[in-house]
């Protein structure tokens, strides 16, 4: 058992460790906030989409949105990244495919960050 023990704490690496870390703190941050976004989905929903434009046009819920935003990425980047790691085994598609979702992720991120930003201004101007 001892050698197994060994081997098996030898693979790991350091960024694998972070990564791993990274996740378990995203996908924990996205607990609070899920449900903090369900709920105000639910209470302002049934008003209709002006009382939701003007809830999400409050600075404070433009930037708890925010952070949402870049946790949902962040934590789906890191686990498809696992994936494509754990089920592609040759090293260059390995290289595209983690470029493509990190690509794509950081695009949608900036996108809904803008988008978030548009409504603020247009919720308050």
């Amino acid at each position: 058992m001892l050698g197994l023990h060994a081997s098996v704490t030898q693979t790991h690496t350091p960024q694998g460790s972070n990564s791993w870390r990274a996740q378990r703190i995203a996908g924990a941050a996205l607990i609070p906030l899920g449900i903090w976004f369900l709920i105000g989905i639910f209470h302002h929903g049934p008003m209709g989409y002006p009382a939701m434009l003007h809830w999400a046009a409050q600075p404070w819920v433009g930037a708890v949105l925010a952070l949402l935003v870049g946790a949902l990425f962040y934590h789906s980047a890191l686990g498809l990244q696992v994936i494509i790691e754990d089920y592609v085994s040759r090293p260059f598609w390995q290289m595209i495919l983690i470029t493509i979702v990190k690509a794509s992720h950081l695009m949608m991120a900036t996108l809904s960050w803008f988008f978030i930003i548009r409504i603020a201004s247009i919720g308050h101007g």
